[in-house]
């Protein structure tokens, strides 16, 4: 039963046009904005290029002398499997192809590994094993995304997969695993290497069974949803260029910064503008009798009681957009202070918010701010990503960014990308991958393949 005091007659016709879930032929349950998701971030800008795991951008090759902009996405973190656990499954059932095979009962308190890299070319990395050091070389080369061997002592080896994400996305990653209210699948990062894994498991059979000749290798897995990236039509050039990281748009209306390539840790000033989003309330009217008889009964319980009933107010589809004044204002402000209905919001100031409620009062005698309006707004799903120019909400771009790849975490179950029909070569088989675990990461037994329009595509 929803919150009452998060919950109201209607929705807005804004929010109703912002978002609505739709099952995608594939696989995936997507909350997706009402706008076509046809090629919503096309893989042609990112041809080439090493990109991001978590978020879909690019990581970009370091240069001399980086931007501020662009720093943060040449910094690269390579999440590895020292227990292989995919690789044993995957030898034990001949990848799902060996139905007689017994149970494996494969257990490791083996920690997902992480290792800082930078991009040399393509997919290959230098791992960083220390404090780089140029003259010592004290590093490593390796290639992301992708299965190989290599010799070492005179005798071939299997290498580690590594997967590439942005350093700076996997924490935002690791924050939402921690802190999310919902009741979300990827809660520690051998459940988010299992997600990551099997989507490039997926996409490496395409790559497999379309691709003749020699063909660089793509590095970015297409999804449903576009990563929730806004619509960039191809005549908009991306700034991916080693002489000139921008992160811009190129338009017929000039550059503007492409705010899904903002930095999402440590936002400039967040705590100003996310208040500068702060409205008025609207002239009282009369005093409706049940709602104060809510407000009066709310009031006589004790702090922890109130604590309690606000830790309601969290929704994972966000709150409708329309007040019903059901909590005190100064309430619903300290739910934006305390992070925990918007914990992707943790980086609030509570000096900067008093100064502000000081400024208010001198200014705007008589008037109080509405910070109901403003947490329902936050707490909305994604801010209508798809057109944040035009969005009514103005926040920096790096928390826009940051409540995208949280939003992407959220989603995330491991199988969650499945076979859809595409062309393949005339004569091969149709793609078909197996799966080893269910939506959480348990092993599941027995192990089947699936393929496109398979009955056992629905984890």
């Amino acid at each position: 039963m929803p919150c009452r005091a998060c919950s109201s007659v209607g929705h807005s016709n804004e929010e109703k046009e912002q978002r609505t879930h739709e099952k995608g032929k594939t696989g995936f349950t997507f909350p997706l904005i009402r706008r076509s998701t046809s090629n919503m971030s096309g893989l042609a800008p990112y041809e080439g290029q090493l990109c991001c795991a978590i978020c879909g951008d690019a990581i970009l090759p370091p240069t001399p002398e980086p931007t501020e902009a662009t720093r943060w996405q040449t910094e690269a973190v390579l999440l590895s499997d020292p227990a292989q656990e995919f690789e044993k499954l995957e030898e034990h059932y001949r990848g799902g192809k060996k139905r007689n095979a017994p149970r494996l009962d494969f257990r490791t308190e083996q920690q997902i590994r992480k290792y800082r890299a930078r991009v040399i070319e393509g997919n290959r990395l230098r791992v960083i094993t220390a404090e780089e050091d140029h003259a010592a070389r004290d590093w490593e080369e390796v290639q992301a995304n992708h299965s190989y061997g290599r010799e070492a002592n005179g005798e071939w080896a299997l290498m580690p997969y590594y997967i590439a994400t942005h350093g700076a996305c996997l924490e935002v990653a690791e924050d939402a695993m921690r802190r999310s209210p919902h009741d979300i699948v990827v809660r520690d990062l051998r459940t988010l290497w299992k997600v990551l894994r099997m989507r490039f498991e997926v996409d490496d059979s395409y790559y497999m069974s379309t691709v003749t000749g020699t063909v660089a290798r793509p590095q970015r897995v297409p999804l449903p949803h576009g990563y929730y990236m806004p619509f960039r039509p191809l005549r908009m050039a991306m700034s991916f260029s080693s002489d000139e990281q921008e992160n811009v748009i190129v338009g017929s209306e000039g550059r503007s910064e492409r705010w899904e390539a903002a930095y999402p840790l440590h936002v400039p000033d967040v705590t100003s503008a996310v208040l500068e989003n702060l409205k008025a309330l609207p002239p009282a009217t009369p005093a409706i009798p049940q709602a104060m008889a809510f407000q009066e009964r709310f009031m006589a319980l004790p702090p922890e009681l109130r604590d309690h009933v606000c830790s309601f107010l969290t929704s994972r589809d966000g709150m409708p957009g329309i007040c019903n004044g059901l909590l005190p204002q100064w309430v619903w402000r300290e739910v934006l202070l305390e992070g925990r209905c918007l914990p992707f919001l943790r980086d609030i100031d509570i000096p900067t918010v008093e100064d502000f409620c000081a400024q208010w009062n001198k200014g705007n005698r008589g008037s109080e701010p509405n910070w109901e309006l403003l947490v329902r707004r936050l707490s909305q799903e994604a801010w209508s990503v798809w057109d944040a120019e035009s969005s009514s909400l103005k926040v920096p771009n790096g928390l826009r960014n940051r409540r995208r790849i949280w939003h992407l975490v959220e989603e995330m179950y491991v199988g969650d990308l499945v076979p859809v029909k595409r062309a393949t070569q005339q004569g091969t088989d149709p793609v078909a991958v197996p799966r080893y675990w269910d939506r959480s990461g348990e092993m599941v037994y027995p192990v089947k393949r699936v393929s496109a329009g398979s009955k056992d595509q629905s984890p």
